[in-house]
């Protein structure tokens, strides 16, 4: 796309009154440059091979353009037979200008010619075309065609302006031409990515994807005549609807990975809570046959209630092939309170039928301690210990041990073996 434009011109007129001969050349020489430069970015226009699209001028068939694109670029092309026109004018007025400083006598009649030029440089100096007054604009006396003069100051500040309106207008369209097909492919792509990804969670696509689809659709039978529709309607709606739909799409995926990862961590927390339940039940079958007055300890949890959460979490594990994540992710956490509680009270039990095997076990290595240190004195045949021990003994591995008749034997025994060994005892 050629790049051009058109600079507006410095205050050339201003204050031009009383100008000397040296500052007309200046200003005529600086308005021959910017004549210069207007001309060359006007062919350099017509020659855009878009412009030339556009405006079906060149020989080239001209498009047909509807919609947004229409209703930019038609006003904007249409205003540039007015600049041309309006050149023409401008030109006219400083050839003009230049042939009468060319042509400026060197003695007398200087001074009106100077005027002259200066009148045609700074004043209202050039007639526009006269431009017919529509009917409810007319009064009585008004006339039916409005005549307008202006300086070439201000002619050429709306030549600017509708130039780089039609410049705009022409880079606009030629780079949604280039560029749209491209970026609806992109788009495109992105809706049949998100459709495969719900698909792949067993989720269905969500509605508006179908709306999306449609869209694009339209905005590819409209790319060649109304671009800038096209575009913008890509830009403000469907590009932000896909950007919600891929960031809810990857939210459903994290929370898929998630009861994925869950489900398999309660599986392993089930086993986990299975073999805990069998130590329990156990430990609950072993201190009732070693240890006496344990039939008030707490029982293991009912078979029926471990089954119940075997049986909730199958019915999990099945559920993940139906998509519903949200519902899954709801029933995990409700079956993982359920588990952390039965685990902390299975926990409890084992603990609790667990403390009297632990404290006869510790008696026995106890009474072991004591007879080893007896034998370290040397005292370990005294008959009073020998008795105490054999008493201790035959109480704690007997089936069910009293306890606590247990633990006062070994007592017993520790305390005779301290009174025997006091500092001038024998």
């Amino acid at each position: 796309m050629i790049q051009f434009s058109l600079r507006p011109p410095l205050a050339i007129a201003s204050e031009i009154k009383g100008m000397t001969l040296r500052e007309i050349d200046a200003a005529l020489a600086a308005w021959n440059s910017r004549l210069g430069a207007a001309a060359q970015n006007l062919m350099d226009l017509q020659a855009d091979p878009t412009y030339q699209e556009l405006s079906g001028s060149s020989g080239v068939s001209k498009v047909r353009i509807t919609g947004v694109t229409a209703s930019r670029v038609e006003p904007a092309l249409g205003a540039m037979v007015t600049v041309f026109q309006h050149f023409g004018l401008l030109n006219h007025t400083i050839e003009r200008a230049s042939q009468l400083r060319k042509n400026l006598p060197a003695i007398f009649g200087s001074d009106q010619k100077l005027r002259e030029i200066e009148e045609l440089l700074g004043g209202k100096s050039i007639h526009l075309p006269p431009v017919d007054v529509p009917l409810e604009q007319r009064t009585l006396l008004s006339g039916v065609q409005n005549v307008e003069c202006i300086s070439p100051d201000d002619l050429l500040r709306t030549m600017v302006s509708a130039f780089q309106a039609a410049k705009d207008a022409v880079v606009a369209v030629d780079a949604a031409w280039n560029n749209l097909g491209l970026s609806l492919d992109r788009t495109g792509a992105r809706v049949v990515s998100l459709r495969k990804r719900a698909e792949a969670l067993g989720c269905a696509p969500p509605a508006e994807l179908a709306d999306a689809e449609r869209a694009l659709q339209e905005m590819r039978a409209q790319v060649q005549a109304d671009p800038l529709g096209a575009s913008a309607g890509l830009d403000a709606q469907i590009q932000p609807l896909l950007a919600r739909l891929e960031a809810e799409q990857a939210a459903r995926e994290q929370l898929r990975q998630e009861v994925v990862n869950g489900l398999a961590a309660a599986r392993a927390q089930f086993d986990a809570l299975v073999k805990l339940h069998g130590a329990c039940e156990s430990a609950c079958a072993e201190v009732r046959v070693k240890v006496t007055g344990c039939d008030t300890l707490p029982s293991p949890q009912a078979a029926e209630k471990v089954e119940a959460l075997r049986e909730w979490l199958d019915r999990l594990e099945k559920k993940c092939s139906e998509g519903l994540w949200e519902p899954l992710a709801v029933g995990l956490r409700n079956w993982n309170s359920a588990a952390v509680d039965c685990v902390s009270k299975e926990k409890a039990t084992l603990a609790a039928n667990r403390a009297p095997l632990d404290a006869r076990n510790e008696l026995r290595g106890r009474l072991d301690a004591l007879k080893a240190k007896a034998r370290s004195y040397g005292i370990a045949e005294d008959k009073t210990l020998v008795e105490l021990a054999q008493h201790g003994e035959s109480l704690l591995y007997t089936r069910p041990t009293p306890l606590d008749r247990a633990a006062a034997a070994v007592g017993g025994y520790e305390r005779a073996l301290n009174g025997m060994n006091k500092p001038g005892r024998s």
